[in-house]
């Protein structure tokens, strides 16, 4: 493809931007702003005298081959860097372009050629929720509005240049835009609508300016269920759509919900400005929460039909209802692939002379016909999924990039015969391509690695599922099969122990909830006979055996003797090790520490003779946070640090990049022996009425394991996971690639640490309720600068505080699937109180200076919170987290210095460990979770001399005699660098 750009002297920053990284903001000459000019493809210009307009040169830009693909039916579009999430058309004085976001936040617009006409980076780094293109000023020019998580909306001319921005007020604390979309009064006066998690909706002007609030409290018929729940009657606008008129008018669309797990929502649609609906549908016919709405007149007969779509796991529908009737109908989703979180979008296209239901859902597109005969349902595979679709006016359908964390976006035209057998094969150029490339070239590199004589065996890494899989039982056959360590997995199939076999009563007469509490999915049917049948055969040839022991919707799925005995099953065979797992333990009521004390601490104490764990998988923030109430004190003081372990549910969770230093910390300081991390299917949903969550790679597993284990840990709970991307993993481990350390071995962890003390009831409320949305209290925010903020389920995908331990510490700019933190100056511990009166003198974990490396006996900084204040040493004396976090992180960028080396750069996460006696272990590894691309990090040297320095598997050499070096970082990938020191450390 080649095109020509008119004139050698000026040119519109719109064109511009087809080819410059800077972002557009103004008009750009030639000769005044040359070094604003960058191209990494600076051989793909050319100095010509073809041209398309008046002038003697000009410059023609030609995309080679290898940046498009493209089929009869199908187009590919490489964007090269940007993973994007949404698309939409815009219409550009009668020429349709494609508009996208991307995960950072930048809006493109893409020609059909594929050409980047323009991009503007509106949310620098903070996502989009939704964009919609529409001319609202006259000018035959769609402009385009972006509702941003960062709590504004943005209105984008056809340059990408910014005409306004709207936030409904001044504040630290805007929750997300979550909505938008124009639609035409009976004037045919245009008007934006927005919504955000604030419970109110905003018309604004083609200018930006407020014209009225919709506040939900005013018409919702919405209510809240449950404890802690908030108040009934508010919601906020999961979508808004137009409803065109016949007189070129529009109605608003709005579906409502306040839970983005568990709610349906209602429908309200309205006649612009005016304050209560019109109409409202509060039986919303769909299999769980909605994830997409579309309208759609597919006949052409003016009476337009909303598609709904769902966003979950196992249930999902597509929905039609006619507005004017309100009938609707239901099409249950089945037999659509592996189980997983999805995201059901339907749209309609042509059929000959009639038309088609097509639902994107996973990787299959699913057609109906018109009529909705399900007996005429086809379904097309295609191995990947994509994050959007949209269709354009000649009724082609654009796919956004691939949920593993793709750069291109797909045109299909539906005309062509073989449309389903070229989606079926579609394989993304761009990123999807350099993830396996980059896979091949590390699997070649393995292979003919051997383990370096300097370095020590690593800590050994026990895998909870996987015995069975074929690199397991090539490891496990083979003479070196120490480490990885992999047990017997037993899944209980909805069956626990009948509590006629065990008698509740007995121990939990006088505490009513759990006399009682049962677990839905479960039916309690076992004898522990039959347990013991179901559980002990693990043991035989496998080392040991895991299972659930209970969960959080019922800890006592079996009885405390019952599982006592198949601890001493394993003890009585060779001495084998038993893992209990418990998910989503997050008590802390008078009624739970009775399941504390008459059930998991009695099950410890039996465990510390039997070679067994208990890894409690607890979720949100509780490993920074409930963690440290009465209910778990003897689990922080180390009493039982040989047999619980520390795991994270991710369910819904937005604050990784804390959990993993609170289970670090807890570690570090000897609560605990070992820490734990799981992988699985719904790990990216941190919004789950947006739940493309349908990775088919699993890259992003491979790399949290990498991390994870670098970092020390040594209970991999990895569940529906690629086996490809799985099995690298415990290979790496196996050959030595990947040193997992003792915590006495770890170089970069921080010397400032964050330690918790009588967590604020306020911080574990807002932390802890991630599925209400309609939580926000801007006066309460404005007052109570938090350590820990913008937690709650108002908050999703929105960016963190300037004070916000995130924001300082760990890098994170948003609540948003931040697995793979950077920690640039070294990872700051959350742990118990270590000194002074706050701190537990008598527990039995002792000081954590003791159990890390030497370099840290003398160079430790403590600073105390509660979650929401700063603690003095006493805890006499509050500071306020707003003003009190520029000492800590001053603290923390001075403590850096006493490290042997920090990392500075891109989004690169680093651990460094000693591996022997003048050798130290890098690893980085890219941090764009479902967003990975090539990095290019700095490494410094601060206290150490390094006098060679290797990547362990390509054996490439680096120079650091200036202090410093730079290191690039493949897409989707990690590296092992050794660095030899002049003298031992």
């Amino acid at each position: 493809m080649t095109i020509h750009i008119k004139s050698i002297f000026t040119v519109l920053a719109a064109v511009c931007m087809l080819f410059a990284n800077a972002q557009v903001k103004h008009s750009y000459t030639f000769d005044n702003d040359e070094d604003q000019w960058s191209s990494k493809d600076a051989n793909l210009w050319s100095h010509t005298s073809d041209k398309n307009d008046n002038g003697s040169f000009s410059l023609t830009y030609k995309i080679g081959d290898e940046l498009t693909f493209e089929s009869k039916a199908i187009l590919s579009l490489d964007t090269e860097l940007h993973t994007v999430m949404k698309v939409r058309t815009a219409d550009y004085d009668d020429t349709e372009v494609i508009i996208a976001t991307d995960y950072d936040g930048t809006v493109l617009a893409i020609d059909y050629s594929g050409a980047i006409l323009w991009k503007n980076n509106v949310g620098d780094g903070i996502m989009n929720h939704d964009i919609w293109c529409a001319d609202i000023n006259g000018d035959n020019k769609d402009e385009v509005l972006v509702a941003s998580a960062n709590g504004k909306v943005y209105c984008l001319n056809s340059s990408g240049k910014e005409l306004w921005q709207f936030k409904p007020y001044d504040t630290q604390h805007l929750t997300p835009m979550y909505a938008v979309c124009v639609v035409k009064d009976a004037a045919l006066t245009p008007y934006v609508v927005c919504g955000n998690f604030d419970t109110n909706c905003y018309y604004l002007s083609a200018t930006g300016e407020l014209v009225q609030t919709l506040p939900s409290n005013d018409y919702s018929q919405i209510k809240a269920w449950g404890n802690n729940a908030p108040d009934n009657y508010y919601h906020y606008a999961n979508f808004l759509r137009p409803i065109p008129q016949a007189d070129g008018s529009d109605d608003l669309l709005m579906h409502a919900s306040n839970n983005h797990m568990q709610n349906n929502g209602h429908l309200y649609l309205f006649k612009p400005l005016v304050a209560m609906p019109y109409k409202s549908i509060t039986d919303v016919n769909a299999a769980t929460v909605i994830g997409e709405v579309r309208v759609e007149d597919p006949d052409k007969d003016g009476n337009y039909e909303v598609l709904l779509g769902t966003s979950g796991l196992s249930s999902q529908s597509i929905t039609r209802i006619n507005l004017s009737t309100e009938d609707s109908h239901r099409h249950t989703l089945t037999k659509i692939g592996t189980t997983s979180y999805r995201v059901s979008q339907g749209i309609t296209i042509p059929d000959g002379d009639s038309y088609q239901y097509l639902t994107l859902t996973g990787s299959y597109m699913v057609l109906l016909p018109s009529d909705l005969d399900e007996s005429k349902e086809e379904k097309i595979f295609g191995f990947h999924c994509y994050n959007d679709i949209w269709k354009d006016s000649e009724d082609r359908l654009i796919l956004a990039s691939s949920q593993d964390g793709g750069s291109a976006i797909h045109i299909i035209d539906t005309k062509y015969e073989n449309w389903k057998d070229e989606f079926s094969k579609l394989s993304p150029p761009g990123k999807i391509a350099k993830i396996y490339e980059n896979e091949g070239i590390c699997r070649a590199n393995l292979a003919a690695f051997e383990k370096p004589s300097y370095q020590k065996n690593s800590n050994t890494v026990y895998c909870l599922e996987g015995s069975d899989d074929p690199v397991a039982q090539k490891i496990k056959a083979s003479e070196n099969n120490d480490n990885p360590i992999f047990l017997d997995y037993y899944w209980h199939k909805n069956q626990a122990q009948d509590k006629d076999d065990w008698d509740h009563a007995i121990i939990y007469a006088d505490n009513e909830t759990y006399l009682n509490k049962r677990d839905a999915r479960i039916d309690y049917v076992l004898t522990e006979s039959e347990i013991l049948d179901l559980i002990t055969p693990g043991f035989a040839g496998n080392p040991g055996v895991s299972f659930w022991g209970g969960h959080g919707n019922d800890p006592l799925y079996y009885g405390p003797e019952t599982l006592k005995k198949v601890m001493d099953y394993g003890t009585a065979d060779d001495g084998k090790k038993t893992v209990m797992i418990y998910p989503e333990m997050n008590g802390s009521s008078t009624d739970f520490i009775q399941v504390m004390d008459d059930h998991l601490y009695p099950l410890a104490e039996h465990a510390l003779t039997n070679n067994s764990n208990i890894f409690i998988r607890n979720k949100d923030i509780f490993w920074q946070g409930a963690v440290y109430l009465p209910a778990w004190s003897r689990l922080v003081s180390g009493e039982y640090s040989s047999v619980f372990t520390t795991g994270l549910e991710e369910t819904t969770d937005k604050t990784q990049d804390m959990s993993i230093v609170g289970r670090m910390g807890l570690w570090a300081s000897g609560s605990v022996d070992n820490w734990g991390m799981r992988c699985s299917r719904d790990n990216p949903s941190f919004d789950r009425s947006r739940q493309f969550s349908y990775q088919r790679l699993n890259n992003h597993f491979l790399r949290t394991m990498v991390y994870s284990m670098a970092n020390g840990s040594s209970f991999l709970n990895v569940t529906y996971a690629n086996p490809e991307h799985q099995t690298l993993a415990w290979e790496l481990v196996w050959k030595g690639a990947l040193y997992v350390p003792r915590r006495d071995e770890i170089l970069s962890i921080s010397p400032v640490h964050i330690s918790i003390h009588e967590p604020d009831e306020h911080y574990i409320h807002q932390g802890e309720n991630n599925k209400w949305n309609t939580f926000y209290d801007k006066e309460y925010e404005e007052n109570h600068p938090a350590v820990f903020s913008h937690l709650n389920g108002s908050w999703m995908g929105a960016p963190v505080t300037p004070w916000d331990f995130s924001s300082y510490a760990s890098g994170a700019k948003d609540r948003r699937q931040n697995f793979i933190p950077q920690y640039h100056n070294g990872t700051v511990l959350i742990t118990p109180v270590q000194n002074g009166p706050l701190a537990d003198a008598d527990a039995p974990r002792g000081k954590m200076a003791d159990n890390l490396h030497p370099i840290y006996k003398d160079i430790m900084n403590e600073y105390i919170t509660n979650g929401i204040d700063y603690l003095s040493e006493t805890g006499s004396t509050l500071s306020s987290a707003d003003t009190y976090y520029e000492v800590v992180k001053s603290e923390i960028e001075k403590g850096a210095e006493k490290l042997p080396l920090t990392i500075s750069g891109d989004n690169v996460a680093w651990v460094v460990a000693q591996v022997g006696p003048k050798q130290l272990r890098l690893t980085l590894v890219d941090a764009g979770y479902i967003n990975p691309n090539d990095r290019k990090i700095k490494v410094n040297f601060h206290t150490v001399t390094p006098v060679a320095m290797t990547d362990i598997l390509n054996n490439e050499t680096f120079s650091a005699s200036s202090g410093s070096v730079e290191v690039e970082v493949p897409c989707g990938w990690f590296r092992f660098i050794d660095i030899e020191l002049d003298t031992e450390l």
